[in-house]
């Protein structure tokens, strides 16, 4: 059960009150919780904000008592790091009247978090490596190209699989793979 559906759905009866609507890419945190790899208090997501869409979501966080004093419980901060995903990739999460809520594939969140780089994200990186039991860096490095993510770094992916498996996978790793890790480096 999703802990966050109550919530959307006082959202979206705010939003049918003031006449607007809304649609919501949900990533990062929120993604991983739906996944079951580990909690998150706010929602990452990529949205048209305005400042009436901005009080309505911080009514809806006070009602639930969601908001920090840095954040909103919804916020588009990952807006200023990534570029939006494409709508396609989305799959639907809930459609209310007047909410759509769409959420990324796991596999996306990846890329995102390989982009970001904090020591948070390595976590998240080897737990969704785990997740998914993807066993090739290579494989990976290309699926996440084909996603639209050209500037990852093949050693932080290198690293997140270490997350996964440990480092004597990655010394195995390194050993059995020489020249083809040449054309990575």
């Amino acid at each position: 059960m999703d802990k966050m559906k109550p919530v959307f759905e006082s959202l979206n009866q705010e939003l049918a009150q003031a006449n607007l609507t809304l649609t919501i890419i949900c990533v990062g945190g929120y993604v991983l919780e739906h996944h079951g790899l580990r909690a998150t208090q706010d929602v990452d997501a990529f949205y048209q904000e305005n400042q009436k869409i901005n009080e309505i979501i911080a009514r809806v966080g006070r009602q639930f008592n969601l908001n920090t004093h840095e954040e909103l419980w919804l916020n588009n901060n990952v807006a200023s790091m990534n570029s939006q995903p494409p709508i396609d990739l989305c799959e639907t999460l809930y459609t209310f009247s007047h909410l759509t809520v769409l959420m990324v594939p796991i596999e996306y969140v990846l890329g995102m978090k390989m982009i970001s780089i904090r020591e948070q994200d390595l976590k998240d990186i080897g737990a969704i490596i785990k997740y998914k039991d993807f066993h090739s860096p290579f494989n990976t490095f290309e699926d996440l190209r084909k996603l639209g993510f050209d500037t990852i770094d093949f050693s932080v992916l290198l690293e997140g699989f270490s997350y996964a498996y440990g480092m004597d996978w990655l010394e195995e790793f390194f050993k059995e793979n020489q020249e083809k890790l040449k054309r990575y480096y």
